[in-house]
């Protein structure tokens, strides 16, 4: 539910009626409390009214649930329910805490209060959170996408990254590989290159790194007049092993995290993958770094939205917590007045 510039028409009844009646009963128990030189309590006709009026409220707001169950038969708009359900529960509090004389009472009437707090406050909560983080998120998000979905757009992203891959470099089984001894030998090369150049570590133990920007560098320095052959093998092989590595996190967002995850480790991953390749390569570097910042704001957006619905639970289930407990507060005070 916003509450902005464009929704104010909405929200100016039921906000105004509740601002309202709270001034009015309140005012009128702050008057009568007055003349009696004593808070009144419950028991008093100002607070007995005050207590109705709260009960009512709150029955009203937990009338939302078989009102949201029976939306087919087109009844009071649920907008214009939902904007009288924020701004009564807002005046409930306040008219609550006046019917209680300003004494917590017993442990019944206490536990009904903490609960009455937590459910309005939740609440309010919930109210900041739907008018912050959607629009917080359009701006930082733009690869935002249905949340339900994210899986299985990273798997159609990966399979057009893994068709696109092979029609770059050619097929997976036709890059070759390096022998034990090279590999051993390159990534020894490749990691004294990224400790000279202060490259974080996690990205320089990446098993892209058996390809090694050494390893291409001293082909071509032996072989400089098939250096376009040779460069473009080592490119295939550099980028098959870093889809290889990459793949995993763009799937699932979790595996290979803590590089990948992060925006400063992943642009030192990506780097040493340039440094490995020629500049022909960046023609596939550039995708396959830009579905990994995709994937990253997939996972910022997984995050938001645990944020954005989290505190509906705790607010549903105050709130009937809240329900019950006044049913007893009615009965014992019934039973007792």
């Amino acid at each position: 539910m916003l509450i902005d510039r464009s929704h104010w028409r909405m929200h100016a009844l039921p906000a105004c009626t509740a601002l309202l009646l709270s001034l009015l009963l309140i005012g009128w128990y702050a008057i009568a409390s007055w003349s009696r030189g004593s808070w009144l309590g419950g028991g008093s006709l100002p607070g007995l009214v005050l207590g109705t009026v709260a009960a009512l409220i709150i029955l009203f707001e937990m009338a939302l649930w078989p009102r949201k169950l029976l939306r087919r038969m087109r009844l009071f708009p649920t907008r214009y329910w939902m904007s009288a359900h924020i701004w009564f529960g807002l005046a409930c509090l306040p008219i609550a805490i006046a019917h209680s004389g300003l004494h917590w009472g017993g442990w019944l009437t206490t536990l009904l209060m903490w609960l009455l707090i937590v459910t309005v406050a939740s609440g309010a909560v919930g109210l900041a959170l739907q008018n912050i983080i959607p629009k917080w998120m359009l701006r930082q998000i733009p690869a935002e996408t249905i949340h339900g979905q994210i899986d299985q757009v990273s798997a159609t992203l990966v399979d057009d990254l893994q068709q696109a891959l092979a029609d770059f470099c050619g097929p997976r089984e036709s890059a070759d590989q390096p022998t034990p001894a090279e590999a051993g030998q390159d990534k020894t090369k490749l990691l004294s290159v990224a400790a000279e150049s202060g490259v974080d570590r996690e990205a320089s133990r990446s098993q892209m790194v058996v390809i090694g920007a050494s390893r291409a560098s001293s082909r071509r320095e032996r072989f400089a007049s098939d250096a376009a052959t040779v460069s473009s093998a080592d490119d295939a092989r550099a980028l098959w092993n870093a889809y290889d590595e990459l793949r995993p996190f763009l799937l699932d967002g979790t595996t290979q995290a803590r590089i990948f995850g992060d925006h400063a480790r992943s642009a030192s991953w990506f780097r040493l993958l340039r440094r490995a390749c020629t500049a022909d390569a960046e023609a596939m570097i550039g995708p396959l770094e830009r579905l990994a910042g995709q994937r990253r704001q997939f996972n910022l957006q997984k995050r938001m939205t645990v944020w954005l619905h989290g505190w509906l639970p705790v607010h549903i289930g105050v709130s009937v917590g809240l329900s019950v407990l006044l049913v007893a507060h009615i009965v014992f005070a019934l039973r007792f007045w």
